[in-house]
């Protein structure tokens, strides 16, 4: 098998420069680069697979995956689960994760602060939401400082560096769901909107987005009567339901966009004894399966939560461990799901 030395010796550059493009580590010259990967492939170079390990396991790496609650997200319980199994295989290369949830008061938030300022510096590596809160703002800050690799997750923030996002397009998701409007309400629907805005504007804005643009491109018949924002407080919500109904009593399709606790699909099936309301939401929790025997959910449009924790986790590492640049956008894979195939 062809050795470094080798491949040096026949592109005419030195071992290290071999090295750094090998593993996509500094700049290196367009033609270098290309003259060294021609050397390679002459010489039919194949990476040991066993001596990268090892240098890996020297590293010991560490990274900070920040995630939302599940008490109000449950959509944020498989990402969890996902990115705590891919921590527990990193540790065979000596790499460690701390997985920290997002605080959701005042106190807790300044305690994480004050622990987060102790302890950022010891992080290779870190995964965030796109969330406005100040955890955030500070990571941002000392990533900037310390030219910390940052993935970001589900949601970006606009205007802020990173290395990768894993997560939903968006304005894709949007147009799907017009598409279950118009199948399940017809091609004249008079529709709805229910969501939460809160802290993750960007999957509420672009679905919206995605959602109008597709209706006045193909269904230009159908109605977007008003919308509504999902509050924790469900006096709040069913105040809303309820003047949903009193407003506009010729609603035939709801798109719930960013559902909290799906709790809103349950204010609305309280009202709409007969299910004339066809319920149209995004992901799957374990809460939904019985709502959707129970005729309160027609549709809902999955993300692949399981990627976005796997997947961000697997862009740090193998980008520190071996230099491997990854895809600046990582979408995940759209899909539909009906009571029938649930």
């Amino acid at each position: 098998m062809a050795t470094i030395n080798e491949i040096a010796k026949l592109a005419g550059v030195s071992i290290g420069t071999v090295d750094r493009v090998l593993h996509n580590r500094g700049y290196v010259k367009e033609e270098t680069k290309e003259r060294v990967e021609k050397a390679c492939k002459e010489l039919n170079y194949v990476p040991n697979k066993v001596a990268q390990g090892l240098a890996v396991r020297k590293k010991k790496l560490k990274f900070l995956f920040m995630i939302p609650k599940t008490k109000y997200s449950p959509f944020f319980i498989p990402v969890r689960e996902s990115a705590e199994k891919k921590a527990k295989s990193l540790e065979t290369y000596a790499a460690t994760t701390d997985i920290i949830e997002y605080p959701d008061n005042k106190k807790d938030e300044e305690k994480l602060l004050k622990k987060l300022k102790k302890h950022i510096g010891e992080y290779d590596g870190i995964c965030i939401t796109g969330t406005s809160s100040q955890v955030n703002v500070f990571i941002i800050e000392e990533q900037k400082k310390r030219n910390i690799p940052l993935v970001f997750y589900n949601s970006r923030l606009d205007d802020v560096e990173h290395l990768s996002y894993v997560g939903c397009n968006y304005p894709a998701s949007g147009k799907l769901a017009a598409g279950l409007a118009a199948i399940a309400g017809g091609e004249k629907a008079n529709i709805c909107f229910f969501t939460e805005f809160g802290d993750i504007k960007e999957s509420a804005t672009a679905r919206i987005q995605g959602f109008t643009d597709e209706m006045k491109e193909r269904y230009p018949n159908m109605k977007l009567l008003g919308r509504w924002s999902i509050s924790l407080d469900k006096k709040e919500n069913k105040k809303a339901v309820k003047e949903m109904f009193e407003k506009y009593p010729q609603t035939n399709v709801v798109y719930v966009i960013n559902p909290r606790d799906y709790d809103i699909c349950r204010l609305i099936a309280e009202q709409d004894k007969n299910r004339k309301i066809k319920v149209i939401t995004n992901d799957l929790v374990d809460i939904e399966y019985e709502m959707f025997k129970k005729k309160m959910i027609t549709a809902t449009i999955c993300q692949e939560p399981e990627k976005q924790g796997k997947l961000s986790l697997e862009i740090l590492f193998n980008y520190l461990a071996y230099g491997t640049v990854p895809k600046k956008v990582n979408y995940t894979e759209l899909s539909i799901h009906i009571e029938q195939n649930i």
